[in-house]
């Protein structure tokens, strides 16, 4: 095979692995108006340059046929999806997306494909092939009708996308003009040289005979697509139009430049200041927003801003203003958006808002009081104040099982108030109460925080003493009986004094269970009660009872 087909082969195969490369690259991109397309135009390239070079370097008649079959599927898709690509990219194909009418488009390709791929029709797409040259290379095509009316139909989609860019391109500004010129060129170059290929073969003298070198030239589009997508954001700076992302958009938006001049404002700017687009364009700030010099104040910041402010007026409104600088690549500040959003109504809103959830909190406060209330209520007695026995006998057992586990001590003392039937009895019961009610006072303000008070039931009370040995206790129970017997309850006049016996036992010294140290310190109290009242008694396994008195034992 001459060399010229093997150059000619590689540069087609090179063509196609850019293409590829490049679709590849698109499509693990965000998906974006005409991405989808431009993918798979690049792929049909891709194909296309491809199958042409295996055209040239495969061997047999045969084989070739094959390859012209396949090419043909990149030939036939390109111009499609180029026009779909231009439609979408421009926002002009809401008449197209998703509809039944794209399927129209894909007819002629269809039928063109049947007929290639027919052994009985392909006559009628090429007339004839035969081998360029006896060493080798493409094929040389005779075309059939079909032929003329597929490349008819390949050149108006061609043409109508070129014409859409270029429309595009004179209603767009110059940050979207350049990439249409560099679609546009993308397209037309290789656009040419086909249309030379089918009208004037002989024109381009780079082979002795008629091959077609427009897959050659997609080397050009890859150069310019690349630009295109990675130079100039392609798809990150998707052109639309004017009057659907200012005109449509019920903010008010501004644009100045460099220079502090009002370069561009939509009709909600125009409608809110009175004054047309010609009126503010070019303008300094100050002569547009004389008015508003609370507006006026954030066009000269150069950082990104958020704030509000208020513009008088009857009634007065609130705007939410951003300031949006603008940067080129090389980081150079190129401008300014202001966007001025009036948010009188949400603020009403969230004031309105503010008072609601401030009841709402102050509901909750009280509900949480409440709460606390009946959940303290649930565990005191409702005479004294002190715990009640159902807590009492919760916070024993979580003591007991702390003993054990981190092997501390704790003691129980049972007080008992002693007469306390001549209380009721001599002086009513109410008189009975302010008793209960005063050992109760006593206790709480004597105990150390982490001891637990509870009344047990009639004229008795428990006191839980954590890390508190069985002396230990014994010195503080002395201590509070001789404390509380110099106390004076006062009750309609009379000045009355009260005494009150004790038993103590304590973990682990005398038990690990608490259910039977509240049974070892009521044995204790009962010793208490026969020696005499007024008086603290430690349990003593031994049946020995020592005592604030004299020693006993049985």
């Amino acid at each position: 095979m001459d060399i010229k087909w093997i150059i000619f082969a590689t540069l087609l195969i090179a063509n196609a692995v850019t293409a590829f490369t490049i679709a590849w690259m698109l499509s693990r991109r965000p998906p974006k108006s005409g991405i989808h397309s431009m993918t798979l135009m690049l792929l049909g390239l891709g194909i296309w340059s491809f199958s042409y070079a295996m055209i040239a370097l495969s061997p047999t008649l045969e084989v070739k046929h094959l390859w012209l079959k396949l090419e043909n599927i990149g030939i036939l898709s390109v111009p499609v999806l180029w026009f779909f690509f231009t439609l979408k990219y421009t926002r002009l194909d809401k008449w197209l997306t998703g509809k039944p009418v794209m399927l129209l488009f894909g007819i002629i390709p269809a039928v063109s494909l049947i007929f290639l791929f027919s052994d009985r029709w392909f006559h009628l797409y090429y007339t004839s092939t035969h081998v360029a040259m006896e060493s080798g290379g493409p094929l040389i095509i005779s075309r059939g009708p079909m032929y003329w009316v597929a490349l008819t139909h390949a050149y108006l989609l061609n043409l109508i996308g070129v014409s859409v860019l270029v429309w595009r391109f004179v209603k767009s500004r110059l940050v979207y003009r350049k990439q249409m010129l560099y679609l546009i060129g993308a397209v037309v170059v290789p656009f040419a040289i086909n249309i030379i290929y089918q009208l004037m073969p002989g024109l381009l003298p780079f082979f002795s005979v008629p091959v077609d070198l427009t897959p050659l030239f997609f080397n050009v589009t890859a150069i310019l697509l690349v630009a295109s997508i990675f130079g100039l954001r392609l798809f990150d700076l998707v052109p639309i139009a004017r009057d659907t992302v200012l005109e449509h958009i019920p903010e008010m938006v501004f644009v100045v430049d460099v220079h502090d001049r009002v370069m561009d404002a939509n009709s909600m700017a125009q409608k809110w200041l009175g004054k047309s687009i010609e009126e503010m364009s070019g303008q300094d700030p100050v002569e547009v927003f004389r008015s508003w010099p609370q507006l006026l104040n954030r066009f000269f910041f150069t950082e990104y801003s958020r704030e509000e402010i208020e513009i008088p007026g009857v009634p007065p409104h609130t705007l939410e203003v951003v300031v949006t600088p603008i940067y080129n690549r090389f980081n150079t500040l190129e401008g300014r958006v202001i966007v001025a959003r009036d948010i009188t109504e949400r603020k009403a809103l969230e004031n309105k808002l503010k008072e609601v959830n401030v009841s709402l909190q102050n509901q909750l406060n009280e509900n949480e009081s409440l709460r606390a209330k009946l959940q303290e209520q649930a565990i005191r007695d409702p005479l004294t104040g002190a715990f009640n026995r159902r807590f009492f006998s919760e916070a024993l057992d979580r003591e007991s099982a702390r003993a054990i586990r981190e092997n501390s001590s704790f003691s129980i003392i049972i007080l008992d108030v002693d007469h306390f039937k001549q209380f009721n009895d001599t002086y009513g019961h109410k008189c009975g109460d302010i008793v209960l009610q005063a050992l109760a006072n006593f206790l709480d303000e004597n105990t150390r925080q982490g001891d637990i008070v509870c009344r047990y039931g009639g004229e008795e009370f428990v006191l839980l003493m954590t890390d508190a040995a069985s002396e230990s206790a014994f010195k503080r129970a002395e201590l509070f009986r001789k404390q509380f017997e110099e106390t004076t309850i006062e009750y309609e006049g009379r000045r009355l004094k009260c005494t009150f016996s004790a038993g103590i036992a304590s973990c682990p010294e005398h038990a690990a269970s608490g259910e039977t140290l509240l049974i070892l310190a009521d044995q204790a109290l009962y010793r208490s009660k026969a020696e005499g009242r007024d008086r603290a008694t430690v349990y003593s396994p031994e049946n020995y009872y020592q005592t604030s008195g004299d020693s006993y034992a049985d």
